[in-house]
């Protein structure tokens, strides 16, 4: 059983999960059984389809349902069911049988000799039959012939039929004439006395003759009445053998009326019906076992240990025996604990009362005790449970250690025969005590309740004790009071014995003089409630999650106790106020000291993320989230309110109550000191996370997004703007109104009115204070926020505004080039920026608006450079590229670009050289020095390889053209190499007449400068003198034809030239050393720091 218990929920569950997948199981079989057996038969599932909806649709839900055995063909069976049921939609294959289902259930009409489809509808329909009709069509007597109605009716005993009725139909046009005759009341009972059915046949007949219907009319009628008589006869002998209540409605075409009886149940054979029932049972059966567990734990349950009750712990038998009883019973969570405990109860409020109450009673003489334990009585006799009860179950309780849930239980539960015993020995015994006058007053009694009793005791205790003890004293007044309104209430509601009513004159005989008027006075009812709101604020000690919910509680009861104290009659107050500044300080401590201990106590309570503050910024991709505490207009509205009433209760404890809390002013300051610390580190963690996001520029990265970036830069109601005026705002929490109203004209009213605020804040210095506890905030943001409520900061928002008027007006080669020759309005911009570049740490909000004016600058030039780099490739770059594959740009191809091809290419007006001018030179800058174009915006290998062709271009265009666009010779450093190894004395490089260099094959220490006319067909010679007398020589002909030479002979990597010239059999090098700014550019040269291609 004890698994069972510890598992029931497991238990159960797999119980009802079997049971449904059993019954789940089974009829999936049984289907598929039937589905095997017959696989070529005629699938009906069209019609239930179509039942199924309508039955759907019309809220039919397992109603119980008509059967129909029509006598007749296929088209009366329609017409009939049609009058009879005009709501209904029919179903049908154009023959028997028929579905009619209209809103109140469902009708079956089948035909006489064929019910092998009727199992098949009721179970995939769930219909339940509760009427069989047979009916007849009366004008057409084939269907008369073969009438077996008992043998049909055995054949539906499965459906439990409860009501059988005979009904007839016709397609006679007398129809109605004959319905009206008979009268609506056409329905007759059939009895097993033939003169008693054959009276209703004369009832109908005699109806027709006296209708007001002409003779035809009635001459038809009784035809139709003669045939119904007809078939009656013939269909009676087979309804003897019907053992059901059997009806005839003479009525023609007319439904019957009768509907299902009370007590007609039936049981559902589908899944759902069956597994809810097994369910069900499933229950009754936990609900049976849990009656015969409660009956087996009532016989074990000990008295025996319940008697011993008040030598151990009271609540230890109870509460083990209700652990049995939670053991035992399944599901136990169900019963409610006034049942499930019942008998338990009973038996302990007896034995309480027997071996607990009444002992403690009998063992007392005191006056007042005994009074309490007849009034506990008297309620006890009465069965009344008030607040004169609660008072009277406190006492008793203090006196016999039970609890006051305890002693509910006794007055709720006790037996009748108990309590009655009990009441009658306690009368006794109060009638012996009084009669032989056994009664005593208690020593202590009457110097406790009287003011000045209490104050003799209370006021000798030391400040920090009184608290702790003042439950002790205060319950003495607490008790009297108590006992005195609970006499009264039995005197004025019940009849009290007089054994016991002589014990309460006795009572107030005896304190009357000495507590009365205290009962009653202002002074106790302060004093019991102050102590009685101390005593719950120490039952439900609280938690608090900051320092504000701390500050709230005790604020709370400072007042009430001063409210309380402010109550007291001039006779009471000097008492008054000591204990009130005892219990002060008390709160104080017990709700101070706990919350000290502390590691961080929040100044507020947080919120809940769904009310935090979310901000989108522009072209960020993730959302900032800040908690509204973190707000200006939050701490105006809860802090603010916080601190004054801090400051307030500081004062009213340091004035009134001359109480210094200095833990409490501990804590403030450390949980003001925590918010501040986290209120700095909430915006910059904001601003942090927005420089930390690597995202942000990719999202920047063409001309649409970089205009829809520049416009949101400079509007006010942007995201991002939002976002850094939300940053501003709440950040600078201290304002100075001198400074913002500066502007407005001040009328004398106004100025008097300013002098007397002027004044006022000079001698409140708690606002001083409130204005000073945010300094922190604001002395770290300062800079930025001066920044952000400055023109400097207006000048950057609208820098990005002008930018984007540049693009426009301009385009972006010409705005980078402003921007690159140091567009003023933007370095403007860059050097108030920097002011906040506080290098302390507080350079978070600098980083980020530089970013953002960095991104702005990084686009436009990427977008320029890509613009030019784009149109240089759909236009010059495929020129470039075709004329640059040929000599002498390629110095291996075989083919030479012509002169007229390099000039419409490279001059001035040259297409190539235009071209590379109008696109990059805006994006460049010139290095004089180094004789090139430079810019480090080129830094991708598509960039790099542009600034090449450009410079290349560019130096082409130089070397090759004069000012005037006219053909320049080209420099060219020649300087003969000696070799002494061969017999030739001279040699030389002819150009032209003027341009040659000789060379007596010695060593020459300085170059010589020749200049070769590019644009002419002059050879280039290169001959050799030997010191026979005899030459040789290399002529190169045509265009270009020193880089002719220069291609034929072998250099080396000093641009050394070695040609190789023979003369009778034998070679003979001869070398020059050639050097030209030219041959650097086409890459002919060995080295050189020109680099182009």
């Amino acid at each position: 059983m004890n698994f069972i218990k510890n598992h029931q929920i497991l238990i159960i569950s797999l119980t009802i999960a079997i049971i449904v997948l059993s019954v789940l199981g089974i009829f999936m079989i049984k289907k598929w059984l039937k589905t095997s057996r017959n696989p070529n038969k005629k699938s009906a599932s069209k019609t239930i389809k179509n039942a199924k909806s309508l039955i759907k649709k019309n809220k039919v839900k397992n109603n119980l349902s008509e059967l129909y055995i029509f006598y007749g063909d296929y088209l009366a069976a329609k017409d009939y069911i049609t009058k009879i049921k005009p709501q209904a939609q029919i179903i049908d294959n154009n023959e028997l049988p028929l579905i009619a289902i209209d809103k109140n259930n469902t009708s079956l009409v089948f035909a006489n000799n064929e019910f092998s489809y009727l199992y098949k509808l009721k179970k995939k329909l769930n219909l339940q039959f509760y009427k069989l009709n047979f009916c007849f069509d009366i004008s057409d007597d084939y269907y008369h012939e073969n009438i077996k109605i008992s043998e049909i009716y055995k054949e539906l005993l499965k459906l439990r039929l409860k009501n059988f009725i005979i009904s007839f139909y016709t397609l006679s046009e007398h129809t109605r004439s004959y319905n009206n005759a008979i009268d609506k009341k056409s329905i007759f009972k059939l009895t097993s006395d033939a003169d008693t059915n054959h009276k209703a046949e004369e009832e109908i007949l005699s109806k027709i003759l006296s209708s007001k219907d002409d003779v035809n009319n009635k001459y038809n009628n009784v035809k139709i009445l003669n045939q119904i008589r007809k078939l009656l006869k013939n269909i009676h002998p087979q309804l003897k053998s019907i053992n059901k209540e059997t009806f005839f409605n003479f009525g023609l075409n007319t439904p019957d009326n009768i509907i299902a009886k009370k007590d007609t149940i039936f049981f559902s054979s589908f899944p759902k019906s069956i597994i809810i029932n097994l369910i069900s049972l499933l229950f009754s059966f936990i609900f049976i076992v849990n009656i015969f567990q409660e009956i087996n734990i009532k016989k074990k349950f000990s008295i025996q240990e319940l008697n011993q009750l008040h030598e151990s712990d009271s609540n230890k038998i109870i509460e083990e025996t209700r652990k049995k009883i939670d053991e035992a019973i399944l599901l136990d969570i169900l019963y409610p604990k006034s049942i499930k405990y019942h008998f338990i109860y009973k038996q302990y409020a007896d034995t309480l009362l027997k071996n607990v109450i009444l002992p403690k009673y009998n063992d007392t003489y005191d006056l007042s005790m005994i009074t309490s334990f007849l009034i506990f009585f008297e309620y006890l006799d009465n069965k009344i449970i008030n607040q004169h009860t609660n008072r009277i179950l406190k006492i008793i309780s203090s006196i016999t250690n039970l609890s006051e849930k305890q002693l509910d239980i006794v007055v709720k539960y006790t037996t009748p025969s108990i309590r009655t015993e009990m009441i009658k020995s306690a009368i006794n015994r109060a009638n012996k005590l009084y009669t032989n006058r056994l009664i005593v007053v208690g020593k202590d009694s009457k110097s406790y309740l009287s003011t000045k009793g209490f104050n003799a005791e209370y006021l000798g205790i030391s400040n920090t004790k009184r608290a702790k003890v003042i439950n002790n004293i205060y319950i003495q007044y607490l008790y009297k009071c108590a006992t005195d309104n609970a006499i009264l209430d039995l005197n004025d509601n019940y009849i009290i014995p007089i054994e016991v009513n002589n014990i309460f004159k006795m009572y107030q005989e005896q304190f009357d003089t000495s507590s009365k008027k205290l009962c009653n006075s202002s002074y106790i009812n302060s004093i019991t409630k102050s102590v009685s709101l101390i005593l719950n604020q120490e039952e439900n000690k609280r938690k608090f999650e900051s320092f504000s919910d701390m500050l709230d509680h005790i604020y709370y009861l400072v007042k009430s106790l001063e409210k309380n104290a402010k109550d007291v009659a001039d006779d009471g107050k000097k008492q008054t106020s000591s204990i009130t500044v005892s219990l002060i300080n008390y709160v104080i401590n017990s709700v101070v000291n706990p919350t000290y201990n502390k590691n961080e106590l929040p100044l507020i309570s947080p919120v809940s993320k769904n009310l935090y503050m979310e901000f989108a910024p522009n072209f960020y991709s993730k959302r900032i989230l800040i908690s509204p505490i973190y707000s200006k207009e939050y701490i105006k509205d809860n802090i603010d309110p916080t601190n004054k009433k801090f400051n307030r209760l500081v004062n009213n404890l340091k004035n009134n109550f001359n109480i210094e809390p200095d833990f409490m002013i501990a804590i403030y300051k450390s949980s003001i000191n925590n918010y501040i610390e986290k209120y700095i580190g909430s915006y910059n963690k904001m601003i942090d996370s927005l420089n930390n996001d690597s995202e942000f520029n990719k999202n920047i990265s063409n001309k649409g997004a970089l205009k829809l970036y520049l416009l949101a830069m400079s509007s006010k109601d942007s995201s991002f703007n939002s976002l850094i005026e939300f940053y501003s705002t709440n950040t600078d929490l201290i304002t100075n109104e001198s400074e913002t109203n500066s502007s407005k004209k001040i009328n004398k009213l106004q100025h008097f009115y300013g002098e007397i605020t002027k004044l006022n804040k000079q001698n409140n210095t708690n606002d001083q204070n409130d204005k000073s506890l945010w300094a922190p905030i604001d002395n770290y943001f300062k800079e930025n926020d001066k920044y952000l409520e400055s023109k400097s900061y207006a000048d950057y928002k609208n820098i990005f505004k002008q930018l984007n008027n540049l693009i426009i007006e301009q385009g972006y080669s010409s705005t980078y080039k402003n921007i690159k020759q140091g567009y003023e309005p933007l370095q403007k911009v860059y050097s108030e920026l920097s002011k906040i570049n506080n290098h302390q740490g507080n350079n978070n909000l600098y980083k980020l608006l530089k970013k953002h004016l960095d991104i702005a600058i990084n686009t436009i030039k990427t977008i320029a450079i890509q613009d030019a780099i784009t149109k240089l490739d759909n236009t010059v770059n495929i020129e470039y590229e075709y004329i640059n594959n040929q000599f002498p740009f390629n110095k291996d191809s075989n083919s030479a670009a012509t002169n007229e091809a390099i000039t419409k290419d490279f001059d001035n007006n040259g297409y190539i050289y235009s071209g590379f001018i109008e696109q990059l030179s805006p994006l460049l800058f010139y290095n004089k020095t180094d004789d090139r174009w430079e810019s480090k915006d080129f830094s991708k290998p598509e960039e790099i390889d542009y600034l090449n062709k450009f410079n290349k271009v560019y130096l082409l265009n130089k070397l090759l053209w004069d000012d005037k666009i006219n053909p320049k010779a080209i420099k060219f450093d020649i300087t003969p190499i000696p070799n002494k190894d061969n017999d030739y004395t001279f040699f030389s490089i002819i150009l032209d007449k003027q341009n040659y260099v000789n060379s007596l094959n010695i060593k020459y220490s300085d170059s010589i400068e020749v200049l070769y006319n590019w644009n002419s067909l002059e050879s280039t010679t290169i001959t050799i003198k030997f010191e026979d007398g005899s030459n040789e020589q290399i002529s190169y002909q045509g265009k270009w034809s020193i880089l002719k030479a220069i291609k034929d002979a072998n250099c080396d990597q000093n641009n050394i030239c070695t040609w190789i010239i023979k003369h009778k059999g034998k070679k003979y090098p001869l070398s020059f050393k050639i050097e030209s700014k030219f041959l650097q550019v086409l890459g002919w040269q060995k080295q050189g720091e020109v680099n182009v291609q």
